[in-house]
């Protein structure tokens, strides 16, 4: 029903009303003085059928509460509601009668603090839209650019593959042009690159240059809600010029920001309808066309790779919308991948081996791959009877109808066999760099585990075999697979990894020493031999992190076989971009897990030894085999506190990566702080993330400050993780990520006092958290620490670099305290 025109006085909603509605004429300011409403934006001026449009039509982008003044901005600007409110619970509203800034004046006549009241509810409104509009934002960009790219990938696997089929979709003909100028300029198309449909324009004369709003004047409205509201009640009532003032431009932003978000909800639609929702669209476009190419198996594969990948990017984009903004819910996300899966099988889509061109060469083995175990053994050069008693376990353990079993005939056949894999490895990767030539087979063998191809389906082999000469974008960070990672060190660009007992290559010697196994003389011989490096990293990290990484420590086989391939291969290989997707997540929360306090020199700037924060990232290494963990294996490299600590990560997984990431980080921290502390580790008097909550775990029974059942979790979380410190560290460090640092409360108070000064979040997120009670005397306390840590730096910094510029990486520390 609605508030209708020119309506004064008290007004009682029921659930679910819709008392306003978008474009009407506003006739009065409206205080909500109880209950929740839902504001809702259309992106249509018109509705799509020619009508006007309904709060149905509209997103919600959030929820007011309430003593919240709402209208006055329309007022004062178009005269028409730039919202839909609509009741989430039975409210009770007061309608003021105002159609003109003079209406609003006599408004704040009418009671002393209405003043601030109305100026803070703007500021309300404008936070919260302009918190919706950055939630749209990446949805929007995601599905913008994958428009596009299907659009100019439609025109080339058209002049590829010859298809007739034409559909009448809007803009299509556009993106003609743009796929010729692309080729003319000699961009390559093929092969598909699918992780990049939705996050890179293929064609750069397809990207369109975006006026993001800038957010400094957001920022002012956002931080005038941070005042007390007692200060902002004396600053507003005291001049009704100030109060005017801010009203006026805030209205003005408010204007242009609602156009903004509206600018960006009607791209969103048009592009979810040339996509997915138009009688003819781009999904189903691409469907008819993967089936009618059916006998074209490398056309087939080929559309169908692009089709699969923007069925998840949709749907996951949609799935956001429908929960964030409560709109598109006509769509079921589950009916996308079904008519996926349809095409699949209408397709007789199947794993198609791929050239280096990246074109298909038909489902049949290739001939390199026939008879591997034999071929691996002759190019390492292995003798004829290690090649038969090889041969003869493999092949027992082929038979074997259950190879994880634990019996002890079936244990015994696997560790022999594990035995020689290791020297099989060693063996091959020597001969190949001393070769300076790795034929796939050998490249599969190195870098997933495969050695025979009656271990694997015949899919499967093909999958490994393409898999295996793809190309990953560089990536921030170290990412290696193992032939990489091996090569590194043979070059003597990395050191070996330490041992199971944490001794490095160099500590073995001292150790050897000791013994008197060596003398010093031997050191020079010790440090160049690269075959005995190599020998030592594949024996200690290699051998014990592919079985770690493997994740099943009774069941672990080296050789990659179809019982432990969990997933389709292509979906399951760990890439570099999945995991530098992961960290970047983890990041964005926890920006200083890789940043420790070193002492920097510099001679030639007089900087005899300053103490600075360095983000020093690690080496990550990819081990060949299926699994479901990753590991820490160091947190710095050697005996310097200035190298990077070295991860590892399975070549497929079935896990999620970014739970495993997150795992991993909460350890690195962990073990990082232990080894910078030292001795003092666990010493309280020494203030760390390691002394303070190994004495926070161990002394709980006794803290005053945690209630009767915070301590009954605690007890629960330490015998979970069996006592383990790092564990129970590891446990909490996974809920501050994924629950705390959203405000979603799971910590008690002392774990998350521990976690925010000793994991700080970003000031962005610290400024959000600041309007909650648990987290407002915490933001406080560290802003002020940080403030005065950044000063003390910015003079110090200031003499020592009085005649010339400051020093980057001393920059780059005050950088850090200041702004971080």
């Amino acid at each position: 029903m609605g508030i209708k025109s020119d309506y004064a006085g008290q007004y009682l909603t029921g659930q679910n009303e819709t008392i306003i509605y978008e474009g009407n004429r506003v006739s009065s300011v409206i205080l909500m003085l109880q209950g929740k409403l839902d504001v809702l934006l259309s992106p249509f001026d018109k509705a799509p059928n020619g009508g006007e449009c309904t709060a149905d039509d509209s997103c919600r982008l959030f929820t007011l509460d309430q003593n919240t003044f709402l209208s006055i901005n329309d007022i004062l600007k178009s005269g028409k509601n730039s919202f839909s409110l609509r009741s989430r619970e039975a409210c009770n509203l007061y309608c003021f009668p105002a159609s003109s800034a003079n209406g609003i004046r006599d408004i704040m006549n009418t009671q002393k603090d209405y003043s601030t009241y109305i100026v803070s509810s703007l500021a309300t409104l404008i936070d919260l839209s302009y918190d919706s509009y950055q939630k749209l934002l990446p949805i929007c960009r995601s599905l913008d650019i994958l428009v596009k790219n299907l659009s100019v990938y439609y025109w080339a696997i058209k002049d590829k593959y010859y298809f007739k089929y034409s559909p009448e979709i809007e803009n299509l003909d556009y993106y003609k042009n743009a796929y010729q100028e692309a080729k003319d300029n000699g961009v390559h198309i093929f092969p598909v690159d699918t992780d990049s449909l939705s996050n890179t324009y293929i064609c750069e004369n397809c990207s369109e240059a975006e006026d993001e709003i800038d957010g400094a004047d957001f920022d002012y409205f956002s931080k005038l809600l941070n005042v007390p509201l007692e200060q902002r009640k004396g600053f507003f009532n005291s001049e009704s010029y100030v109060c005017e003032y801010h009203i006026k431009n805030g209205s003005e932003l408010m204007e242009s920001l609602v156009g903004e978000i509206k600018n960006k909800l009607s791209k969103l639609y048009s592009n979810i309808n040339c996509l997915y929702t138009a009688p003819v669209n781009l999904m189903s476009s691409y469907a008819k066309i993967t089936v009618d190419s059916k006998d074209d198996k490398e056309a087939a594969l080929t559309i169908y790779g692009i089709m699969e990948q923007s069925a998840v990017v949709i749907a996951n984009c949609i799935s956001r919308l429908q929960n964030e903004f409560d709109c598109f819910s006509s769509i079921t996300v589950s009916k996308i991948n079904e008519m996926v899966e349809a095409v699949k099988d209408k397709a007789f889509i199947n794993r198609i081996t791929q050239n280096d061109d990246g074109t298909y060469s038909g489902n049949e083995l290739p001939k390199e791959l026939e008879n591997s175990l034999d071929k691996i053994l002759t190019i390492c050069g292995c003798t004829m009877d290690f090649k038969d008693s090889f041969n003869k376990r493999l092949c027992h353990f082929r038979a074997l109808k259950d190879k994880s079993a634990s019996d002890s005939e079936a244990r015994e056949l696997r560790s022999s066999l594990t035995g020689d894999f290791f020297t099989v490895y060693e063996a091959a990767f020597k001969k190949a760099q001393e070769s300076e030539q790795y034929p796939k087979i050998i490249s599969m063998f190195l870098n997933f585990g495969y050695m025979d191809e009656r271990l694997v389906t015949k899919e499967q082999a093909i999958a490994l075999y393409r898999l295996c000469d793809k190309e990953y974008q560089k990536s921030r960070f170290n990412i290696y697979n193992s032939t990489k990672w091996l090569q590194e060190i043979y070059s003597n660009k990395k050191e070996p990894s330490i041992n199971d007992f944490g001794q490095d290559y160099y500590d073995v010697f001292r150790d050897m020493k000791k013994r008197k196994i060596v003398t010093d003389l031997d050191k020079p011989a010790y440090e160049k031999d690269f075959n005995a490096k190599i020998s030592f990293e594949i024996n200690n990290m290699l051998k014990t992190n592919q079985k770690v990484c493997h994740g099943h420590m009774s069941s672990y086989f080296p050789i990659l076989h179809r019982d432990i391939i969990t997933r389709d291969l292509e979906k399951a290989v760990v890439t570099p971009h999945k995991i530098t997707d992961a960290i970047m997540n983890i990041l964005e929360t926890d920006f200083s897990v890789f940043y420790r306090e070193i002492w920097y020199k510099n001679e030639k700037k007089n900087i005899e030894k300053e103490p600075i924060m360095k983000e020093i990232l690690p080496d990550i290494i990819i081990v060949p085999t299926f699994g479901s963990r990753a590991s820490m294996w160091q947190e710095i490299t050697g005996r310097g506190r200035n190298t990077p600590g070295r991860f590892i990560f399975p070549a497929f997984t079935d896990e999620n990566i970014y739970d495993m990431v997150l795992k991993l980080m909460g350890t690195f921290r962990w073990e990082l702080c232990r080894t910078m502390m030292g001795v003092a580790w666990n010493d309280i008097t020494e203030k760390s993330l390691t002394s303070e909550y190994t004495d926070y775990i161990q002394f709980y029974k006794k803290n005053h400050d945690l209630s009767e059942e915070a301590k009954g979790k605690i007890k629960v979380q330490i015998q979970k993780n069996r006592n383990m410190m790092k564990d129970i560290f590891t446990s909490d460090y996974d809920i501050w990520i994924n629950y705390e640092s959203k405000g979603i409360l799971r910590l008690n108070k002392i774990a998350r006092s521990i976690l925010f000064r000793h994991c700080p979040l970003p000031i962005e997120q610290r400024t959000n958290l600041a309007k909650q009670p648990a987290f407002a005397d915490l933001c406080m306390q560290l802003n002020t620490t940080r403030a005065k840590t950044a000063k003390s730096l910015t003079n110090r910094y200031n003499k020592l670099f009085k005649n010339g510029p400051m020093d980057e990486d001393m920059e780059a520390n005050l950088i850090f305290y200041r702004d971080l």
